[in-house]
This record gives structure tokens, C-alpha cells and sequence, in this order.
């Protein structure tokens, strides 16, 4: 069995050039958000975060990789350049990339996922939520939820109490 090449060969090897914009388009396998990917030494990479630091340096935590030409599956270097989510959504929406409005697939649509807290007793006091119980009671996450399911008797959601 041949060696297996190494994962920057392959990424030099899996794009073809745009002439007119200067662009790597990445020809292996895209994602469904139009992301390129390549697999790195068994696990799965964005081909773009790839891209750059093996021609740029590591990705700091906290960094985001921004593409300048607003081409999702690009591998240039010269068009990456590292900035904070903030600074990518505010980039996407300055040149006009963010759906707003009526052109918004939610437009007019209620939340499939409104949030609002349970509430719940919890050894006979009622609070406003799971998270207000845990607070006011001193305990971890999940406990309250692990009463209810577990003893009915101590604790319950508000809406099966009985009055």
C-alpha cells in the first residue's frame, strides 16, 4: 500500500485557480453550508482554517477565519485573515451578506423554540425555573431536573400541582 500523502499536498493538490478573482476554489468535499473539508490525519478539517495555518501560523482561541472574497470553499491565503465572530457578522452584514427582513427564511414566522422556563416546586416552594431552584438551593446543574424525574413526591413542574 503507497504512503499516504500528506495533508498539505492535498491541499495544494484539491483546488483549482479563479483568474478573474484570484481564488482557490476547493474542489474536494463541501459541506452543505459550502465549506470545503478535508480530512486531517482522521478527523475532519475546514479545508479554509487548513489553508491558513499551513501558509499563515496557528488560529489563536477566540479567532475566526475570514474570508476576504466572500467565497466560502477559497483556500488563498491572501484572502484569510483571522477576526472575532463579532467582526465576521459585522463584516457579512456591511457588505450586505446577512438576510434581514422579509428576505429573512423566520420573516413572519413565530419561534419554532420560544424559551420560556419551567416552572417548578421544588420541596413544596415553587420557583420560577430549574436554574432559580438550583440557585436558590445551593445545587449543581441538572439536580432539580433529576428530583423531578426521579421524585415525584419532593419535586414537580408548577403546572401538575395540584391546588
Amino acid at each position: 500500500m503507497p504512503a499516504k500523502e500528506a495533508p498539505f499536498l492535498r491541499l495544494m493538490k484539491g483546488f483549482h485557480k479563479c483568474p478573474s478573482r484570484g481564488c482557490w476554489l476547493w474542489a474536494g468535499h463541501k459541506y452543505k453550508n459550502g465549506y470545503g473539508a478535508i480530512k486531517v490525519f482522521g478527523k475532519m478539517a475546514l479545508a479554509h482554517r487548513l489553508s491558513y495555518e499551513l501558509h499563515k501560523g496557528p488560529i489563536q482561541s477566540g479567532f475566526e477565519v475570514l474570508h476576504s472574497c466572500d467565497i466560502k470553499h477559497c483556500v488563498n491565503p491572501d484572502h484569510l485573515s483571522l477576526g472575532t465572530h463579532a467582526e465576521n457578522m459585522k463584516d457579512a452584514a456591511d457588505r450586505g451578506l446577512m438576510r434581514k427582513g422579509a428576505s429573512h427564511p423566520m420573516s413572519g414566522k413565530k419561534n419554532p423554540r420560544p424559551k420560556q422556563a419551567k416552572r417548578v416546586v421544588v420541596l413544596g416552594v415553587e420557583y420560577e425555573s430549574q436554574k432559580a431552584a438550583e440557585r436558590d438551593l445551593g445545587l449543581g446543574g441538572g439536580t432539580v431536573r433529576y428530583w423531578v424525574l426521579n421524585n415525584p413526591e419532593k419535586a414537580r413542574y408548577a403546572k401538575d400541582a395540584k391546588c
